[in-house]
């Protein structure tokens, strides 16, 4: 299950990189990207069934919503001179992120007390 919530952050990621490189804001490219490589840490760190899920939700509404915005801003508005899609979208991702990234820390630490 792991393996496919890490394809789909791949993906995002690939796809992410290369609107940057057709867009004038190459500079924000790192930070376009940011929030897709946390939701796949966030993977990675999941421990337990209850965090997997959480963490696995919290990828696939990210990766979705943050790329139908990004794709719709560079493609469906042509009136958007500049698009600037790549400061606004990864800030409301890492809220979600910072969020759900502190539910399961407390989910894996309250498993692991558990089986102590």
């Amino acid at each position: 299950m792991k393996v496919l919530f890490y394809m789909l952050g791949c993906i995002a990621i690939l796809i992410t990189f290369m609107e940057a490189s057709s867009s004038t804001a190459k500079s924000f490219m790192w930070f376009a990207v940011s929030p897709y490589l946390m939701s796949v840490y966030l993977i990675y760190i999941a421990k337990h069934q209850t965090s997997l899920i959480t963490a696995g939700t919290v990828t696939l509404f990210i990766i979705s919503v943050g790329l139908y915005f990004l794709l719709d801003t560079t493609y469906m508005e042509r009136k958007l001179g500049d698009k600037f899609s790549f400061l606004f979208i990864p800030i409301w991702q890492w809220t979600m992120l910072i969020v759900s990234g502190f539910v399961i820390y407390l989910s894996n630490d309250k498993q692991n007390k558990e089986v102590s």
